[in-house]
């Protein structure tokens, strides 16, 4: 708008310059027989010719014409610049809108992030210290009872080492994620690498996991494929009763290759399937039927994986009947 007010002042300016130049040209120029009066102390002193009117005219009246053209001229310049301010100031208004939500957005994350963070964190903190404190009040405390304090403690060690090695991956693939080394990757040899990773959690819950795996190749980071693979066999397992069956299998598609994880575990309800690959979230149906480890981090974790590699994920899941996670990386 300055720059508008400044530019329309420097346009006024000229245009009354201008009138005052032409009424010059045009009295030095003027057609033979027409007259214009210049008033002088003592009423009309002299004649001079003036092109426009035919007749003589009075000087009052041309004055009023030129304040007059002025004044609409201004009043036009007026208007623009209104114009103007409202088209710039309604613009403005919706980019920096357009601007500033992704930042509030990225704002609220980052807060709810360290939030949960802080929670699940304080969690097997609070119950060292409550067990620690515990047994030092203890006057007979004897040495099975204090091994039995340190190993309650080492789990809960344990279950922080497990929560903070999630959050690096979660930030390594999110912030670092294009410097991950590409090859050529056979997801057969990967599903069989995510299989014996959780061999011992399968043999725990005596789930028989079934492979059908064909032979397709995808360019990716072998590790990051592996691991996203090993997570959703993991939470197919977790969230499955004791005797069940994990399926997985590995086919092409027309531009893709497929990955398909299908449990019978205690399914997703549907409003839950926005939320799923959010941080730190966990499905009402997995908090009330079973108690289940876990902080929420795996699938978010798949989905940074699965973005980085120009793929997708998606879920259909059924209450108590079972999920099938689909991922789909570009051939």
């Amino acid at each position: 708008m300055l720059v508008s007010g400044f530019f329309s002042l420097i346009v006024y300016r000229g245009f009354t310059k201008e009138i005052g130049r032409g009424l010059r040209f045009q009295t030095m120029h003027a057609l033979p027989g027409t007259s214009f009066f210049i008033p002088g102390s003592n009423g009309y002193s002299r004649i001079l010719p003036f092109v426009i009117y035919p007749e003589d005219t009075a000087p009052a009246e041309m004055a009023e014409i030129i304040s007059l053209a002025k004044r609409r001229f201004a009043l036009q310049l007026l208007i623009i610049n209104s114009g103007i301010f409202v088209l710039a100031g309604t613009a403005g208004y919706f980019l920096a809108g357009k601007t500033l939500t992704p930042i509030e957005l990225m704002v609220d994350e980052q807060k709810r992030f360290v939030a949960d963070a802080s929670h699940e964190l304080r969690t097997p903190l609070t119950s060292m210290k409550s067990g620690i404190e515990v047994v030092l009040r203890d006057k007979k405390l004897d040495l099975r009872d204090a091994k039995s304090q340190l190993k309650s403690n080492l789990e809960e060690v344990d279950r922080m080492k497990y929560f903070t090695d999630n959050l690096l991956s979660l930030s390594r693939y999110e912030a670092n994620g294009n410097d991950m080394l590409i090859e050529e990757v056979d997801l057969a040899e990967a599903v069989n690498q995510a299989i014996e990773r959780n061999l011992a959690l399968a043999k725990e819950k005596k789930i028989e996991i079934k492979k059908n795996l064909k032979e397709v190749s995808v360019k990716g980071n072998p590790q990051s494929l592996v691991e996203i693979i090993s997570i959703l066999i993991n939470n197919a397992i977790k969230y499955s009763s004791n005797k069940k069956e994990v399926k997985v299998t590995v086919k092409k598609g027309k531009k893709h290759a497929i990955v398909e994880v299908v449990d019978q575990g205690i399914g997703i309800s549907k409003k839950d399937f926005p939320h799923v690959f959010d941080r730190f979230y966990r499905a009402d149906s997995s908090r009330s039927k079973s108690k289940v480890d876990g902080y929420g981090l795996g699938l978010s974790i798949a989905k940074s994986i699965v973005d980085l590699h120009k793929g997708s994920i998606s879920i259909e899941s059924e209450e108590g009947k079972g999920s099938v996670f689909t991922v789909r990386l570009p051939k």
